[in-house]
Parts: structure tokens; C-alpha cells; sequence
């Protein structure tokens, strides 16, 4: 079985497709040892033997253009047969969950969840991906399939890191709201991002003596709307980018803070094993090039059935109701890819 990645990167039109024939794609412990790598990065929430952090290494890159058509703008009508949630298994690991930062153990710790979609009619991944890159120009989209990974397709907002020539940015992307209805940000979406942008900014001073700060400001993605502020900033060896990396991930917009605690507590009480979502992807290469995304509103594809990852940060005032509607909206970024009818 082949090894590959189709990946658009935000506003283009075209997008690269790495194949690797040859081999495997190299297995990694740890993701410091990314330092003065390249290929294309396929990186786990967190590290276990079943999922490590994979490189692809192609000896195959071609660029394509985003076909144009009319068909690829909406998905088949009515092909769901069965989605699979379980609520009450929500409800328990909230209840666990924030019961933590009410005994003040986490001040914030993202719960996820997963969705089974089981549909008739399946297309090809690739279409799915092209149709993903369609609808959500402003995204990183990306397909990617390994024999140790599985195929999973991502259309997410959030940069992890993109730079070159040792200038580098990155996002705190957090808080959620619906694209219509009310535009106030509440206090609990504020201090959820507030969390997330103080984090990275304590972790890009270990680093870098230079560091720009623009926001907090309002962005769209896909159904839902964020909080974002931006950090623009200087690495001084780029041969070390493995060690901001693993610094850096996962953020606490897909964990948690204490961190090292908060990602041990989902781990051992998060009823669906994450694997690859929330671990990030994209391409590096040994001069400090880098273009890393955070693996969110994605989904596994296998078989006829996908799989559907989605979570949401809980501070002390969020309620669950709230939280889980929340991840239904994430989750209908994806959906869109396969579905009209979203139920």
C-alpha cells in the first residue's frame, strides 16, 4: 500500500499531492526528533506506540488543480444511513471532566468526542478532499493515508506554524459561536482564549527574543466563528524546530493547563481515543521551512463508516448542553463534504 498526502494549503488553487512508493513513512518516538527533517508530518494528539509520529518521505510530488465541478459543490443528497453518538457517554466524561476544574486541579482541559457516520454511496477520498477544498477555500485541507495511520481527511483553521528563513507565525484560535444570531463574544469564550494566546506566547519567549502580537479578532471557519490572535516571531536556529514543536503541542486549545496533567487526564478518562485528531500535519523541510496545521474537523475514513472527531475547551462557567452543541457544529464542517442532509 502506497503512502501519501494531498494538501491545499489556504487560499491557493492548486494543491500538492505526495505519494511515497518505496518503504514506509519513517516512524519518529518523539516529536524533537523532527529537528532538521522534511517530508510531510502526520503527528498524533499524543505519542503511543500504535500512534506514532509519522514522516512522509515522497519520492512523487505533482500539483493539480481543484477540479471545477458543478457536482463537486454539494454532496449526494440523503446518503446516511446511521450516525452513531453517544450521549451518555458525553455526559459522564463532562461531568468527570469538569468536576477537575471545579476542585481547581485544570483552570481549562478540552473535552472531544467522536461521531460514526455510516453511509451508502461512498465516494473516493480524493473527491472528498477536492470537495472539502471547494467548499472551504480559506482552510488547510488535507488527505492523507498510511498503512499505520489510516486515511483521515482534515479541513481545519488552525495554523500550529508556517515560516521560513527562521520568521515564523502562529495562532491562538479559540472560543466558538455560530456564524448567525448573536455576535457578543461571552466571558467564557474571552478567558478560554485568553488561556490559549498566553500559553504560546510564554512558549515562543523560550525561543525567540522578537515576537509581534496582533488581536484577539473575529474569524469565520466553516459554520462556526473563533477568536484568533496572531504571533509573528524569529527563530534563531532552525535546526531546533523539532524542540518548539514538541513545546508547543499540543496547545492548550486542544488539551489542557496544566498541560503534562491535562493531557495524562484525557488520555486515561476520554471515552473515544483520539489518535490523530488534534495532533497536527503539513510539510517541513531541513532548511526551517514549515507549513503545520492542527489536525481539527477532521475525520477517519474507514470504509463506509467515518469517523468523526470534534471537542471543545470547558472552563469553570461552561455548561454541557452548550458544549455538546458545540461539537455538532464542528462536526458539520466535514460533514458537508459527504452529505446534504445534515440531521
Amino acid at each position: 500500500m502506497d503512502s501519501y498526502a494531498l494538501f491545499r494549503l489556504p487560499g491557493e488553487l492548486e494543491y500538492t499531492e505526495m505519494t511515497q512508493t518505496t518503504s514506509q513513512p519513517l516512524i519518529l518516538d518523539s516529536v524533537e526528533s523532527l529537528n532538521g527533517k522534511s517530508g510531510f508530518v502526520i503527528a498524533p494528539f499524543a505519542i503511543t506506540d500504535e500512534c506514532p509520529v509519522l514522516l512522509l518521505r515522497p519520492d512523487k510530488v505533482v500539483r493539480r488543480s481543484i477540479p471545477y465541478m458543478k457536482d463537486y459543490d454539494y454532496a449526494p443528497d440523503g446518503n446516511l444511513v446511521q450516525r452513531i453518538s453517544c450521549r451518555e457517554d458525553y455526559r459522564r466524561d463532562f461531568h468527570a471532566f469538569h468536576s477537575r476544574i471545579s476542585d481547581n486541579i485544570f483552570s481549562k482541559i478540552v473535552l472531544a468526542r467522536q461521531s460514526v457516520d455510516i453511509i451508502e454511496n461512498t465516494e473516493p477520498p480524493r473527491r472528498l478532499f477536492e470537495r472539502a477544498c471547494r467548499l472551504y477555500s480559506n482552510m488547510f485541507v488535507a488527505l492523507v493515508s498510511t498503512p499505520i495511520s489510516g486515511t483521515w481527511l482534515t479541513a481545519t483553521p488552525e495554523l500550529l506554524l508556517e515560516g521560513k528563513d527562521g520568521e515564523y507565525r502562529t495562532i491562538a484560535l479559540a472560543g466558538t459561536m455560530g456564524l448567525w444570531g448573536n455576535t457578543l463574544w461571552t466571558d467564557k469564550n474571552k478567558s478560554e482564549q485568553q488561556y490559549v494566546a498566553s500559553y504560546i506566547e510564554d512558549c515562543i519567549s523560550g525561543f525567540s527574543d522578537s515576537c509581534a502580537i496582533q488581536g484577539p479578532y473575529t474569524v469565520a471557519a466553516g459554520d462556526v466563528c473563533h477568536l484568533r490572535t496572531d504571533f509573528t516571531f524569529s527563530l534563531s536556529d532552525i535546526q531546533r524546530l523539532g524542540e518548539f514543536l514538541a513545546t508547543l503541542h499540543p496547545t492548550p486549545a486542544v488539551c489542557g493547563l496544566p498541560k503534562q496533567d491535562a493531557m495524562r487526564f484525557i488520555l486515561n478518562n476520554e471515552s473515544e481515543s483520539r489518535r490523530y485528531y488534534s495532533g497536527f500535519m503539513g510539510p517541513i523541510d531541513d532548511d526551517g521551512s514549515a507549513s503545520l496545521y492542527v489536525s481539527l474537523r477532521c475525520m477517519e475514513i474507514c470504509g463506509n463508516e467515518y469517523h468523526l472527531h470534534a471537542g471543545g475547551g470547558l472552563i469553570a462557567d461552561s455548561e454541557e448542553e452548550s458544549e455538546w452543541n458545540e461539537t455538532e457544529s464542528k462536526m458539520q464542517t466535514i460533514r458537508r463534504c459527504f452529505t446534504r442532509k445534515i440531521r
